[in-house]
């Protein structure tokens, strides 16, 4: 049996896993904990292997959310297993500039690329009028006891908005939010260093590297971006969470009895 060694509490035991994680643990601020192995975040699941998939199945693992663009699911296609529902929804709204499909960056896509200006507007604009997270909050909203994975390329930005999104309708606070998402500096680690070493390879110029190296990290200022925006628009997160997703306070209590301890 393969000896995996787990950066954090928080990651599955998974062969092929990538940032694979469970938010359980998470306070709510009334006290209670989220529950453990129903709210699940990761990366792309194109490296499971037969053993995952009977891991992941026993949970059981019963909604995959995949926010990733079609190219991105075409080259590297989600390994699935016969009882689970799979739902590819783009939660990306800079599609039409770059995402995450390393084949096609180059040195000249990646030339005239200003890192911080696009992940500036990716987290000002991810939280807004974005189908993948209505859908996310429906499916937490089913009945049934089945765990749920929301996961992209790498399991930070378009699975960040989403984790956060899941936290605060549960009543997690802002702090518990940023902390869940900073985690993935740590437990992202192995993945990054091995696509920045191949990127290296691949490309020559350091800008573009340079360019590559800070959108896969995971800075307080990206998320504390999206926060910024959603209370410029809304005055506060429940406010967002009503309008944009229709979690009235009836039914996030209703999810908060589903997923919290107690």
């Amino acid at each position: 049996m393969t000896t995996i060694n787990l950066l954090h509490s928080s990651l599955l035991p998974l062969q092929g896993g990538i940032n694979f994680r469970d938010q359980g643990g998470n306070l709510a601020q009334d006290g209670r904990k989220v529950k453990p192995g129903l709210l699940l975040r990761a990366g792309a699941l194109d490296r499971l292997t037969v053993d995952d998939c009977h891991y992941l199945s026993q949970i059981p693992l019963t909604n995959i959310i995949d926010y990733r663009d079609a190219d991105e699911v075409k080259a590297k296609p989600d390994v699935v297993w016969q009882g689970v529902q799979y739902d590819n929804i783009p939660a990306n709204p800079l599609t039409d500039e770059v995402n995450a499909n390393f084949a096609k960056l180059t040195d000249e896509a990646l030339a005239s690329f200003n890192a911080v200006d696009f992940m500036s507007r990716l987290y000002n604009q991810l939280p807004f009028n974005n189908q993948a997270y209505r859908h996310l909050t429906q499916v937490m909203q089913q009945p049934g006891e089945g765990a749920l994975v929301q996961h992209c390329a790498v399991g930070k930005d378009r699975t960040g908005i989403g984790s956060a999104i899941a936290l605060l309708a549960l009543g997690a606070s802002r702090d518990t939010v940023i902390e869940d998402y900073m985690l993935t500096e740590t437990t992202l680690a192995p993945y990054r260093t091995e696509i920045l070493n191949h990127m290296s390879a691949q490309l020559s110029e350091q800008h573009g590297i340079d360019s590559l190296s800070y959108v896969m990290s995971a800075k307080e200022t990206f998320i504390g971006t999206a926060l910024k925006a959603i209370e410029q628009r809304y005055g506060n997160t429940d406010n967002w969470l009503e309008q944009e997703f229709g979690l009235t306070p009836v039914i996030r209590q209703q999810m908060q009895n589903k997923y919290l301890e107690g």
